[in-house]
């Protein structure tokens, strides 16, 4: 089953829709992850989105340098919801459930 989720970058022109394309997605600078961001803001490994049996979608920070950060909290972990607006470092991202 497809995972039907996308980020919606907002703090940079042009850089459009991220879709989440496994039940694993890692976000950060290097270019391993599955989602990158050329902004030195963002460490290199920041954090992890994890798809829950239950249908839900948890972020995991990793042990970033400037945090990440969910409608203005700095978290460790959090389930996201529809709409909820997403920071890594100065990357601004909205979160949305379903395509």
């Amino acid at each position: 089953m497809p995972v039907r989720a996308r980020f919606i970058r907002t703090d940079a022109l042009g850089k459009g829709d991220l879709r989440l394309q496994s039940t694993l997605c890692r976000l950060g600078r290097a270019p391993d992850n599955d989602i990158s961001f050329e902004n030195d803001s963002v460490s290199g490994h920041h954090a992890e989105i994890y798809y829950l049996p239950d249908g839900s979608f948890q972020i995991c920070d990793l042990n970033s340098t400037n945090g990440t950060w969910v409608n203005g909290k700095r978290v460790q972990s959090q389930v996201l919801g529809n709409g909820d607006i997403v920071e890594l470092g100065e990357v601004r991202l909205h979160f949305r459930v379903g395509l």
